[in-house]
């Protein structure tokens, strides 16, 4: 039964409510989302307290009764982010859902913002199917982790890949990095979704490089291919697994023949005081659908890990 909106009410969470927010915040998130579930101690005090100082955060309540949550950042660039919305069991297909969306967009009319934005599970259909209809539109940026142990990594005749470290983030870099980035996103969102990223995302994507380079947690590494430049990779240091992000421009073709070529070469680059036992490539999700060869190989794609960034124009 869908409720009258006279029923609902908004109300934004108080000092004493905080704690009650956290835990349905967990509950509510902790078996649909796996970040959210191996997330540690630490992860998750510094989660909450950047949602805390950052976000607008509600529990929508029936004629007094607790039956959502909704959290939404309204500081930032020129969207509305949703940190999250959610609705206990015992009040779902009530239309609640869409009712805090749509609150969702009224704020960011009142705020002045030119979109909206959200990250999903690719599994989460009932989710995706409310933002669908409600003109929401995948960015095309999204990542899926292909993983290899690292026994199965082999060597290979003809392999053509060089990599080179790159220490200082320069302009020239971040240029090569925005035009691939851009280009993934037009393939699949096309202008709109260009806008929406370079208005609400690239800044943070370089600043995140170039904070994570200068304390040495990652190492960015240019890929050439024949000499001529298809990507970077952008590696965490240390650990038993290896993650790499795989930024690769959109009229490369993804390959199994090109991941065991860019493996082997990240294998070979281990410092002989660091070892890892697996390797994971977080890929573009639509370079990883076009994969016809992987079922066939040594790589293991876990899609229960894939999110999709949506966003609408108000």
């Amino acid at each position: 039964m869908i409720m009258d909106d006279n029923q609902i009410e908004m109300k934004g969470i108080n000092l004493f409510q905080w704690r009650l927010f956290k835990k349905s915040w967990m509950k509510l998130f902790r078996s649909e989302d796996p970040d959210i579930a191996n997330i540690s101690r630490i992860s998750r005090f510094c989660m909450f307290r950047f949602i805390r100082r950052n976000a607008e955060n509600y529990f929508c309540y029936i004629n007094d009764k607790r039956a959502g949550l909704l959290s939404l950042n309204t500081e930032k660039g020129t969207e509305v982010f949703i940190y999250g919305v959610a609705v206990l069991p015992g009040f779902r297909k009530k239309g609640l859902g869409k009712y805090m969306m749509d609150f969702s967009e009224k704020r960011a009319k009142e705020t002045k913002k030119k979109f909206m934005g959200l990250a999903v599970l690719g599994s989460n259909e009932p989710a995706l199917n409310l933002y669908r209809k409600l003109d929401y539109i995948f960015v095309g940026t999204g990542v899926t982790p292909i993983s290899i142990s690292i026994d199965k990594i082999t060597k290979s005749k003809n392999n053509s890949i060089r990599l080179e470290t790159i220490t200082v983030y320069t302009d020239e870099f971040k240029d090569l990095f925005t035009d691939i980035f851009l280009s993934q996103i037009k393939t699949v969102s096309q202008n709109d979704g260009v806008e929406y990223v370079r208005d609400n995302r690239i800044d943070g994507y370089h600043n995140h490089k170039i904070m994570n380079i200068s304390k040495a947690e990652y190492q960015l590494l240019h890929v050439l291919d024949n000499d001529e430049q298809i990507g970077f990779l952008f590696c965490r240091k240390g650990g038993t697994t290896k993650s790499c992000y795989a930024y690769l421009q959109s009229e490369i073709t993804l390959t199994i023949e090109l991941l065991s070529n860019l493996a082997e070469k990240l294998k070979d680059r281990i410092e002989d005081n660091e070892s890892f036992e697996q390797l994971i490539f977080r890929v573009f999700w639509r370079q990883a659908d076009k994969l016809i060869d992987l079922q066939d190989s040594d790589f293991i794609r876990d899609s229960s890990q894939d999110k999709k960034l949506m966003f609408k124009r108000i």
